[in-house]
């Protein structure tokens, strides 16, 4: 079987709670208990040569717009060969419990710029 993902690649898994899934944000090394670890660990026993390593940067309760505020930090800073993206429950969910919802332009943009910026920076 042959993967895309390179020898020493760095796979960025970025969001929100989805993403974060538990995890300890004071231990870079912690991938929490969802769809990040359980990546990792699937692709960790298949190709163990690789040697890649895996980080998870979900943040629970962010929106598009938390996101991008901590993009160079939480992302370009990393370095990573590849990112995984998923964020939007909030924006969503904020229109229920407190009736602040993100505006679909809003969301575009912002989600825009983050793609952009991973296209052009890394």
């Amino acid at each position: 079987m042959s993967t895309l993902i390179e020898n020493n690649a760095v796979v960025l898994f970025q969001g929100d709670s989805i993403t974060n899934a538990g995890r300890s944000r004071d231990n870079d090394a912690d991938l929490g208990h969802g769809y990040a670890a359980l990546a990792a660990a699937w692709f960790s026993a298949l190709y163990p040569e690789k040697n890649v390593k895996f980080l998870n940067r979900g943040i629970s309760g962010n929106r598009v717009a938390d996101l991008k505020a901590r993009w160079d930090n939480d992302c370009l800073d990393l370095h990573p060969t590849w990112v995984s993206i998923m964020i939007g429950i909030n924006d969503t969910w904020r229109r229920f419990d407190s009736d602040d919802p993100t505006s679909t332009e809003n969301y575009e943009r912002d989600f825009r710029f983050i793609c952009t910026e991973v296209h052009d920076k890394l």
